[in-house]
């Protein structure tokens, strides 16, 4: 590929020699480059993105820039053009900048990274993917599709200082979005970031409850017993090794949100009648009544994650027929 064998080489000098720290003003690197696992390709481990743009203080440069764990993608994603979509192994931002160039076809880097959807090109040519939309994809798929057809993240700030979250100097950002940082000092900021960052152990599942009896509107059938700590369980092992899902949930309640949705994070959750009545409440329209919520969470779950059982037109796989009254 175009580039392709001097960057190759440059990479495998940049991590052969980096074994000293770099140092800039006001401290020092504790990581560096070598201090990660190589990558495969030869590439480097870890880079810094930064907004490139033409100008000194480019839009965009309010945020801190993000550090990219190729060795993680690479391992994830099996062909290189689908981030490098040219064909060209170069970085992003040599097309896509603040403000758009010719090179990326006006597309910003933003827009590059952010974008959800993006439209599928014509046959035997590479469709780009984004961060969000590759990670979008994800979402879609049966480990994460049952929680994530039903939450949608949130994007605020927490989501946003997930990614942007290397702390530079003024100078470093300076030649970071002139393009003129030395790439041995890119590597170890980004060396430095990804090895800060730490994993939220998330809660054991015997801090919830054994099952759960939900009765507050059972009158044809006998009350469900809803296994709790086996579905967090089965959750707890779905993220066990997944580390696009370990890098957003952050907190140790994160995944008590798939179905406490609307709560705040905790390990003791109000229950759904809080917000969810028997009937629809005239003052939030939109807001499934209680039977609707329990259906639609567990139902849902079980559609995106492909389980075949329970059927949905079964009820009572879920629910014991009550005994005629005498």
């Amino acid at each position: 590929m175009k580039n392709g064998t001097t960057l190759l080489l440059l990479a495998a000098l940049v991590l052969a020699g980096a074994a000293c720290l770099t140092f800039w003003e006001g401290g020092s690197v504790t990581a560096t480059a070598a201090s990660l696992e190589a990558t495969d390709s030869g590439a480097p481990s870890a880079m810094v993105i930064f907004p490139v743009g033409e100008k000194a203080n480019p839009a965009g440069a309010g945020l801190k820039p993000v550090a990219f764990n190729h060795l993680v993608h690479e391992k994830r994603v099996e062909d290189c053009a689908s981030c490098h979509h040219t064909g060209d192994t170069v970085s992003c931002t040599t097309c896509h900048t603040v403000s758009g160039s010719a090179d990326g076809k006006f597309v910003t880097l933003a827009e590059a990274m952010h974008s959800p959807r993006i439209a599928k090109r014509p046959e035997g040519t590479n469709t780009p993917q984004s961060c969000v939309s590759c990670h979008a994809q994800r979402l879609r798929e049966r480990d994460c599709a049952g929680c994530h057809a039903i939450v949608k993240p949130a994007r605020d700030e927490s989501w946003c200082v997930t990614c942007h979250n290397v702390d530079v100097t003024a100078e470093q950002r300076r030649q970071g979005s002139e393009g003129t940082l030395a790439p041995e000092e890119n590597e170890a900021l980004a060396a430095k970031a990804v090895e800060a960052k730490k994993t939220a152990t998330p809660l054991s599942p015997a801090k919830g409850p054994l099952k759960v009896t939900i009765d507050a509107i059972s009158q044809q059938y006998e009350p469900n017993v809803f296994a709790h700590r086996r579905h967090m369980s089965s959750l707890m092992e779905a993220i066990k090794d997944d580390k696009l899902a370990q890098a957003f949930h952050t907190r140790p309640e994160t995944l008590c949100a798939a179905c406490h949705h609307n709560s705040p994070m905790s390990s003791t959750p109000p229950a759904c009648g809080n917000c969810h009545k028997p009937n629809i409440d005239p003052a939030h329209p939109e807001r499934p009544h209680l039977k609707a919520a329990y259906h639609l969470q567990c139902m849902g779950c079980h559609a995106g994650m492909n389980v075949a059982r329970p059927v949905n037109t079964s009820c009572v796989s879920c629910h014991k027929e009550r005994a005629p009254q005498r």
